[in-house]
């Protein structure tokens, strides 16, 4: 399984790499075949190992396990948007987390947290999964936001600034983003509340708890920006702000989703 690990850090790195060219417009459509063709390659090699990973320990997760496969949803998502959406920008923060979490594999294995997952609760995980995939990619919009806004309001020239797309298509990309994030966050809510509502596990009503503060957050930004066009500032931390409190209920229960 190191071998794989170390295959798919490797496939990443060479990701970041060509996507930073790419985006510089250097030999553009060598390096955006090529980046392409690496990207799948990584994809399927990590996936792969995540699946090793799981087996290796019958199938239970414990967080190191659940981080590396919210990883893997945000470059799956990520690949299958890339073409049809101005967000490959986005690959320069995401895969160097990537990577991050295949090394927490390597590094980190907190046998104790291990969790078995009940199959009827299987689809629920999943659509809990792609939402935060969604809000994920969204918060790391708002990251290159910030720094972008920053950069042009103290009239400072940077190489990432370069590369990125107008502020007008960044927001746009953001809220797209999370308008998908937020009907999968809802319909993850609606699905999982009788569970935990029947099973009164603690550590569950935690983590229901912060995804339902999360959900208010994002309903507040959506309605600021229908009703009063909220930009800026105020959208890119209400942004984060909900992917905060996501986490926090993520390493609640150091577990998907339940």
């Amino acid at each position: 399984m190191e071998l794989l690990a170390s295959l798919s850090i490797t496939g990443y790195i060479l990701s970041t790499l060509s996507i930073k060219n790419m985006l510089m417009q250097f030999n553009q459509k060598f390096t955006q075949t090529l980046f392409c063709i690496v990207l799948l390659l990584s994809i399927i090699l990590t996936s792969i190992y995540a699946y090793d990973l799981a087996s290796s320990h019958s199938m239970k997760i414990n967080f190191t396990i659940a981080l590396l496969v919210t990883s893997l949803i945000l470059n799956y998502l990520f690949f299958l948007f890339m073409f049809t959406k101005p967000i490959k920008h986005l690959g320069v923060i995401l895969f160097p987390l990537t990577i991050g979490s295949i090394l927490l594999t390597l590094f980190f294995n907190f046998e104790k947290e291990q969790i078995k997952i009940d199959n009827s609760l299987i689809l629920h995980i999943v659509v809990s999964i792609v939402s935060y995939g969604f809000l994920g990619l969204a918060a790391i919009q708002a990251i290159l936001l910030k720094h972008q806004e920053y950069k042009l309001k103290n009239i400072q020239n940077s190489s990432l600034n370069n590369i990125l797309p107008s502020i007008e298509k960044m927001e746009k990309v953001m809220f797209e983003l999370i308008i998908l994030g937020f009907i999968l966050l809802t319909l993850s809510l609606l699905s999982g509340s009788p569970f935990v509502i029947l099973d009164g596990n603690q550590n569950l009503l935690q983590k229901i708890a912060f995804s339902i503060i999360a959900w208010v957050t994002y309903s507040y930004l959506l309605f600021k920006k229908f009703s009063s066009g909220v930009r800026g500032k105020q959208a890119t931390n209400l942004a984060l702000g909900g992917m905060i409190f996501l986490f926090i209920a993520y390493l609640g229960t150091k577990i998907f989703f339940m």
